[in-house]
């Protein structure tokens, strides 16, 4: 007969945003989990460790989540949830697979309403966009135009003024 066990489940799942996000989106996630306490939180690894309530059959569990990169701009989130049962490891009637499933699914919904604005906080693109450089530019090219229209008397300085005010709107 067992006195003592430790029955152990995993999960993972794959998301379509960097580490950093999908770290802050757990993080988020499971502060919002009723019976879920975290226990220590690694943003440097990217771990957090997490741990639960009592309950008719269990000393509670000890969970460990990882977030790992998965490729460009993606993370795995790897779920470990270990259950301590006084009557063996049959007793925990799926509460670890449960818990797991509620930390991933809390994972997501954050990355659903948060990712995308969090990954352009966060991670900051080196890609420019056309219009990061053309609007600038070609302001600026027209205000050197006006100007040197202004400059050779065929604008008058209330017809630049006009002008340039049009263009700064």
């Amino acid at each position: 007969m067992t006195f003592f066990d430790t029955f152990d489940r995993t999960g993972k799942a794959e998301f379509n945003f960097p580490k950093t996000v999908v770290f802050r989106a757990l993080c988020d996630g499971v502060a919002g989990l009723k019976g879920m306490t975290v226990e220590s939180k690694d943003p440097a690894s990217s771990t957090l460790h997490i741990k639960t309530g009592l309950s008719a059959f269990s000393w509670g569990e000890r969970i460990s989540v990882a977030v790992v990169t998965a490729g460009e701009n993606m993370a795995a989130l790897s779920v470990s949830s270990g259950a301590k049962t006084i009557f063996g490891s049959a007793t925990v009637h799926g509460k670890n697979n449960q818990n797991i499933r509620e930390i991933i699914r809390a994972t997501s919904n954050v990355l659903q309403r948060c990712g995308e604005a969090w990954t352009r906080e966060m991670e900051p693109t080196t890609t420019s966009h056309p219009t990061d450089s053309v609007v600038p530019y070609s302001l600026v090219d027209e205000l050197e135009k006006l100007a040197a229209l202004r400059d050779r008397g065929l604008l008058t300085l209330d017809e630049f003024d006009a002008q340039k005010r049009k263009l700064l709107r």
